[in-house]
């Protein structure tokens, strides 16, 4: 084995602890729990089982284990086989040799419940059940049919310097601040043969934050989500855990239609037995059907792309945003010539940022724009300037050129020389942090504040440049006042609600990479009344009169509430 292989192996080797909690990654999952993410991942006794190899990446107490041998040994006794032949069909992995022994000893009573003989009960526990650490043995192993479990949660933090090195090293989707589930997740797919299907129950916090940017990249690039359903609500655990639970169905093949739903607080009260089923047909929109107790439950078309966050929102919410984003096109267009931007920081505005109009040349004061002077839906100018250390080219500007420009940045060069920006390259030690891009300052445009609790679209004739906390939308092809029509509306702020986090006392921030999310019909899609009527909601900032356009050319009549668990 090589060192990185060793490093990595030494982490888990540990005992757990005889009480499940989180900073060993010991949590144990309620048997409906187990039993629908079985059924959602097709490892079913019905099937041929006994043709397939399905593994167990996190044995534990067996939570997993002893349902998918009752399955299996059912589908071998359908197919009138001896239970010899299931040999090669299970593997469960344990990296705790205690609990290893435990849970032989465990499924070899359960085999001889099931008719098995001693010897063979014996046998088949003992090569099923291996002590060792899946994240480094699967590569060993045979291609699988099914991955199914709960992974262990552990943060990278809590893992040894080189440890957690050696696992980012061996497993490329683990970036920044990741669980150790993460590389469960990669290491699975990996195994899985065409067609084969991964099933987890895990955090979900890997769906939209950062760390979790490689795996959604890799997972869309090469296989199918087949189902999502999110369990924040729900007892889905045997202890309480600050964990936001969901089961994930991926399957190596070509993307279909999703299953999204959401487990309430009833869920699983009526138990399992056909649960995965009844959410499917009520994700399909079946008119025979009822979506189980304790669960609301969609059909999607399609997934996410690339990185793409996949949002955390009810199931009606979701299939409304696939929908929107499958049939119009983003706010950033080159077709429409649109783009999102932000204005101009500069790592020191107590420096850079004056109302004194007298201070330095004339000619190195640009009018800036700052959030609060959009307050009431009109910008009204507070007299703010940028003393601009940048030409119209891009370039810095020449400090001997201005002298009175030169004396003010002078007398502040210890505190501008000290700043990040300016360290790197000393000799731009008066840069602001962004470049100044002068024409944006002429050219009509709409502002829209970062932090506010709706989406705020603000015009701008052309008269000033905007300050960092402020975002910026200009176009060639829209008339600016029917664009700020439909951002105003209840249809833009949906697109936000549903990718930007909320922040401590419900604000959302209205950033670029949210902006983007929007989707807007073309310009000339637009009926000229409909226009007119947009314009006039824009400028009275009516958002009834916006949404009463934007729904009928979006096609919708209503969107779905926001309720706890969403975004």
């Amino acid at each position: 084995m090589s060192d990185a292989l060793q490093l990595a192996f030494a982490p888990l080797t540990t005992p757990r602890p005889s009480q499940p909690n989180e900073k060993s990654g010991v949590v144990y999952t309620r048997p409906w729990v187990v039993e629908l993410l079985l059924d959602l991942a097709g490892y079913r006794a019905g099937e041929d089982l006994v043709s397939c190899v399905a593994v167990e990446p996190a044995a534990g107490d067996g939570a997993f284990l002893e349902p998918m041998v009752r399955r299996l040994v059912a589908s071998c006794q359908r197919q009138a086989l001896p239970l010899t032949a299931i040999g090669a069909s299970l593997r469960a992995y344990e990296i705790d040799e205690t609990a290893a022994v435990a849970l032989r000893s465990k499924v070899a009573r359960l085999l001889l419940e099931l008719g098995a003989q001693t010897e063979t009960a014996t046998d088949l526990a003992r090569s099923w059940i291996h002590t060792s650490n899946y994240l480094i043995e699967w590569p060993r192993a045979p291609a699988a049919d099914f991955v199914i479990g709960n992974p262990p949660y552990i943060r990278l933090e809590d893992i040894p310097g080189a440890i957690g090195t050696a696992y980012r090293r061996m497993y490329r989707t683990m970036i920044g601040r990741a669980d150790i589930y993460v590389a469960f997740f990669e290491a699975a797919l990996r195994q899985l043969k065409p067609g084969g299907v991964c099933g987890f129950i895990c955090a979900d916090r890997w769906m939209l934050n950062h760390y979790g940017t490689e795996l959604r990249r890799f997972i869309t690039a090469n296989f199918s989500v087949d189902a999502v359903i999110e369990m924040h609500r729900t007892d889905a655990f045997q202890h309480q855990v600050s964990a936001y639970p969901a089961v994930t169905v991926l399957r190596k093949a070509a993307q279909g239609a999703v299953i999204v739903a959401s487990a309430g607080v009833e869920a699983g009260m009526d138990g399992a037995t056909g649960l995965a089923d009844a959410l499917a047909e009520a994700a399909a929109g079946s008119s025979v059907s009822t979506v189980p107790r304790g669960f609301r439950a969609a059909r999607v078309d399609g997934w996410f792309r690339g990185a793409d966050p996949w949002p955390q929102v009810s199931p009606e919410r979701l299939a409304l945003l696939k929908r929107l984003e499958a049939d119009f096109d983003p706010l950033e267009n080159p077709i429409t010539a649109t783009r999102v931007t932000i204005g101009v920081a500069t790592g020191a505005d107590d420096i850079f940022v004056t109302q004194d109009a007298n201070v330095v040349e004339s000619s190195r004061l640009l009018p800036l724009a700052m959030a609060f002077d959009t307050r009431d839906g009109t910008l009204h100018w507070s007299g703010h300037y940028l003393i601009n250390p940048w030409e119209a080219d891009g370039r810095l500007v020449d400090l001997a050129a201005y002298p009175r420009l030169k004396a003010y940045y002078e007398a502040r060069r210890p505190v501008l020389a000290t700043r990040h920006v300016a360290a790197k390259n000393p000799h731009n030690w008066y840069r602001t942090i962004d470049r100044v891009h002068h024409q944006l300052t002429t050219r009509p445009k709409l502002y829209l504040p970062d932090i506010k609790g709706v989406i705020h679209p603000v015009l701008d004739a052309g008269t000033t440049y905007p300050h960092h906390n402020l975002y910026v939308v200009y176009s060639s092809g829209w008339d600016l006042e029917v664009l700020g029509g439909l951002l105003l509306s209840s249809v833009a702020q949906f697109f936000i609600e549903c990718y930007a986090v909320r922040m401590r006392g419900g604000w959302l921030r209205f950033q670029a990479q949210y902006l983007r999310r929007i989707r807007l019909p073309r310009p000339e899609a637009i009926p000229a009344d409909a226009a007119d009527t947009l314009r006039h909601a824009f400028r009275g900032r009516d958002v009834v009169l916006a949404d009463s356009v934007a729904f009928d050319l979006y096609g919708i009549q209503a969107i779905p509430r926001e309720d706890d668990h969403g975004c």
